[in-house]
């Protein structure tokens, strides 16, 4: 099988960083047959290659980056899929990187690059067309993001894209992820494991095309593809108008926009942070961030703080919920800086608000007293909201506690892990579980932790996507569609093509374009769906070697026993034990969770791990 004219680079780049050495090998056929690429192929490469209880920070650990057969070509919304075991978690972490480094990683000659190791010294990784160096970065160490990527630049010349860590990676904060170009691989700690490797930054030019299977086939796959995401009005209207916080009022009144450390799920200001707002008051221009992007979901926009202005690439409504209503904070200004403190400093802005948010609670309910405060960390106070993000950025003061989890914080205050809002130490994301049983269960099986990412069931059960579903419903149909909907990630986060793609496209337009460009015999869009299964599986055998299992695969006491106070969904708690039962039987995994032998080998895993 010829995979340089079916997608591929074929060439995967081994970098050991300790002994700065290089190494080049060929893709395994019959692995990119059965996982495709990006996450697939990540989550092989970890599982092959990362010990079992190897801690993540140390040298051992792995990073991974890798694409898949539409990065490179002129398949719309393309990232870049970062992996490695995380600080944050101690599970199988994946996570995805917009901008243009993913399509330039295929232009300098590889699929993936594979670091190990632990430079001596501050260090940046240079991959210039097939050319691969590790340069020494003293003068880097303890820039902020933007700055250190433009000095990068400076340095090796026009062309170059550049991934990098800020003064938290650094420090290797567990909230710490990886930038570039405004873009972020944010959840799961990345950027701590880039500094416990002394990497401060990635740098990758290339000028090599990719060739696919059938040119003019692809062509017209991509054609149509794109023809129907102009077609949809949240592709065409929603997200290139006001990003992802179009939902922000929807999710408010389906009483799911979790608030006040997800003590409610309405918000009394949400008008004042919707999309809505942020597009009248602080939106400056819309900006296509990511190669091949026609949805240009990315907003610019400026806020004014003590005395100065910044601009800043967002807030998107991950960061509006966690830094807003989740911390009782109407102040659009202040949630946009701090989502540029986050930016700069380097650290996961779902993580610091959820964070905060706790702390906030924790003062509410006096478990600080007699403790040194920074500032009254009051819920709706956006001044101590800023001030608690700044210190957490810095890791000085409180900040350098508080940058490492809420579950790790919990674990300082007896009692208070009743409302610590963390799945497996991973911070919860901004759809509030008791409104929404399905995204329950997806926060509980995500093997990073608590991910909306997974498998998006919000839009079907409170936005009406595709069909709708009843948010309350919790039976056999609603775990079906939680599987159905991560089965669909997993393929497109191999492709690997940015989420939003789902909103316009079905798994039918993603199948022809994989197919006409890799010329893989899958017969249907359903045998594409069975890889994601595949996919999903092979990361459960990682967790499940890492000692994880049913009594990981939980939520935080406030949404399992308290319930929810007002809404639509007053009186509900997640109905998770029955949902289980259900997913681990739609699987094919034990009572426990840990795939069955026969499942492993039903579905194509046995001799390829």
């Amino acid at each position: 099988m010829d995979l340089e004219k079916r997608g591929y680079m074929n060439r995967i780049l081994t970098v050991d960083l300790t002994q700065e050495k290089f190494n080049t090998q060929s893709l395994d056929e019959r692995v990119v047959y059965r996982l495709l690429g990006g996450k697939g192929l990540a989550t092989w490469i970890l599982y092959q290659m990362v010990k079992p209880d190897v801690n993540p920070l140390d040298p051992e650990n792995v990073l991974a980056l890798a694409t898949g057969p539409l990065n490179g070509t002129i398949a719309p919304c393309q990232k870049l899929c970062i992996a490695s075991k995380s600080p944050a978690t101690g599970t199988i972490n994946d996570s995805y990187m917009g901008g243009w480094i993913g399509g330039e990683l295929k232009f300098s000659g590889y699929d993936a690059v594979v670091i190990t190791g632990r430079a001596e010294h501050p260090s940046m990784l240079v991959v210039d067309d097939g050319n691969v160096s590790v340069k020494r970065c003293e003068r880097l160490w303890g820039m902020n993001t933007s700055a250190a990527e433009r000095k990068v630049i400076e340095e090796l010349g026009e062309g170059f894209k550049v991934a990098v860590i800020g003064p938290a990676g650094e420090r290797m904060s567990p909230i710490a992820p990886v930038f570039s170009n405004l873009r972020s691989a944010g959840r799961g700690g990345l950027g701590a494991v880039m500094g416990s490797k002394n990497l401060k930054a990635i740098a990758v030019r290339g000028f090599r095309g990719v060739k696919v299977h059938d040119e003019s086939m692809f062509e017209r796959m991509v054609w149509i593809a794109l023809r129907t995401l102009r077609m949809n009005e949240v592709t065409v209207r929603s997200l290139p108008i006001y990003g992802t916080d179009n939902i922000l009022l929807t999710i408010n009144e389906t009483g799911a926009l979790p608030t006040r450390n997800f003590q409610t799920g309405r918000f009394e200001g949400a008008e004042m942070i919707s999309g809505e707002s942020y597009r009248s008051e602080l939106w400056l221009k819309d900006f296509s961030c990511c190669l091949g992007c026609n949805i240009r979901c990315s907003k610019i926009m400026k806020a004014k703080r003590g005395g100065g202005e910044v601009y800043v690439d967002g807030p998107d409504y991950e960061t509006i919920f966690s830094l807003g209503s989740n911390c009782g904070v109407s102040d659009k200004e202040a949630i946009a800086y701090a989502n540029y403190l986050c930016d700069e400093y380097g650290i996961d802005t779902i993580s610091v608000g959820v964070i905060i948010a706790f702390y906030m609670e924790l003062y509410e309910k006096g478990y600080l007293k007699g403790e040194d405060l920074p500032v009254k960390p009051i819920f709706g106070d956006g001044e101590a909201m800023v001030k608690l993000a700044e210190l957490i950025g810095k890791g000085e003061g409180v900040g350098k506690t508080l940058q490492m989890g809420v579950k790790r914080l919990a674990e300082k205050y007896p009692g208070s892990e009743k409302f610590a809002m963390h799945v497996k130490g991973l911070e919860m994301p901004g759809y509030e579980p008791r409104a929404a049983q399905g995204m329950g269960l997806c926060y509980a099986v995500s093997e990073r932790g608590a991910c909306h990412l997974r498998a998006y069931t919000a839009g079907v059960e409170l936005c009406g996507y595709g069909g709708g579903a009843d948010p309350l419903s919790h039976d056999r149909a609603k775990v079906q569609l939680a599987i159905d909907r991560q089965d669909e990630k997993a393929v497109v986060d191999s492709s690997v093509l940015c989420f939003f793609t789902l909103f316009g496209l079905k798994l039918k337009e993603v199948y022809q374009m994989v197919v006409s460009a890799t010329g893989f015999e899958y017969k249907d869009p359903d045998e594409l769906k069975k890889l994601g299964a595949r996919i999903i599986t092979l990361s459960r055998l990682f967790n499940v070697r890492e000692g994880f299992s049913r009594k990981d695969d939980t939520l935080p006491y406030r949404c399992l026993e308290e319930p929810l106070p007002e809404g639509p969904a007053r009186g509900q708690v997640v109905h998770l034990d029955e949902m289980l039962d259900e997913y681990y039987e739609l699987r094919g995994w034990d009572h426990e969770g840990i795939p069955e032998k026969e499942t492993v080998s039903k579905i194509g895993l046995k001799d390829i791990i």
